[in-house]
């Protein structure tokens, strides 16, 4: 924020209504990442699933923490129980076609590092090891509503053999490696794409209104080279806060330069490069 403060001023942040519509629309409703064939599927199953883990957690912070008592009766077992463990399994078989596309089908159009495979596996373990540790208690005490949770009671029935003693310990080992990797990728958000999170519903939110192309003036180039006006911008100090805060939002997805008619016919640009190069200065 304080980089974004850099920036020359842009009035974003009239007309409410309608930029709160874009973000039903494009932050939640993702009309452009559905528009694509596998980014559709994983996306949607990833940030759908967890949504609705951070809500069953929250429910449970609430119930215990606060002395509410939410977790009971059929919301304890239709939404806390069987939907939350469906969309769990969701977003295990996101992450399994986010790096499926990405190791073997290998789009020319993404950026190929290392801190897209750690986010895609860090959050299949958060997943898992939940999994892990409700099959777990599930098995330890004998739930009896146990079968409601469909993928746990399946890891409680595999689990079940190897006595509660085990099961104890191994919940108990198990249940801090999950808080640990769930702290860790909190506090590694801001410093990884993961930000888009936050960046890309600004991004939505504070986008243009005006129909593309509404904002353009026409320009005589053989007037501005004689005057020495500037063209375009030359420096960071060019840009408004707006431009600052989207090269934050950019999440390496490659859609600008797939449509650009410039890299379409072969010339050497890149609108996403030049981006990522201007986020890096």
């Amino acid at each position: 924020v304080s980089r974004w403060r850099r920036g020359l001023p842009a009035d974003r942040f009239d007309r409410p209504k309608e930029r709160l519509r874009l973000l039903l629309k494009h932050a939640l409703g993702q009309r452009r990442t559905v528009r694509e064939k596998y980014a559709a599927v994983f996306h949607t199953f990833i940030y759908t699933g967890f949504i609705v883990l951070t809500i069953a957690t929250t429910v449970v912070a609430v119930h215990h923490d606060f002395g509410l008592p939410l977790m009971q009766g059929a919301f304890y077992l239709y939404f806390q129980s069987f939907v939350v463990d469906i969309f769990g399994a969701l977003v295990l078989v996101g992450v399994g076609i986010a790096l499926w596309r990405r190791l073997a089908l290998k789009p020319k159009k993404l950026v190929y590092t290392d801190e897209a495979e750690l986010i895609l596996g860090t959050i299949f373990l958060i997943a898992l090891t939940g999994f892990l540790l409700e099959g777990w208690r599930i098995a330890a005490t004998n739930d009896p509503w146990g079968a409601w949770s469909p993928v746990g009671y399946l890891v409680a029935l595999v689990s079940k053999p190897m006595g509660n003693s085990a099961l104890k310990t191994l919940h108990l080992l198990v249940w801090w490696s999950h808080a640990v990797l769930v702290f860790g990728f909190i506090a590694a958000v801001p410093y990884t794409k993961m930000i888009h999170i936050v960046t890309g519903p600004l991004n939505i939110y504070t986008s243009r209104l005006e129909p593309s192309g509404a904002s353009l003036k026409a320009m005589d180039f053989d007037k501005l080279a004689e005057t020495g006006e500037p063209m375009g911008v030359k420096t960071l100090a060019g840009f408004t806060w707006k431009d600052l805060a989207d090269f934050d939002a950019c999440t390496e997805c490659g859609r600008c330069t797939s449509v650009c008619p410039a890299h379409t016919v072969g010339k050497m640009l890149s609108p996403r490069d030049i981006v990522l190069d201007l986020r890096g200065l």
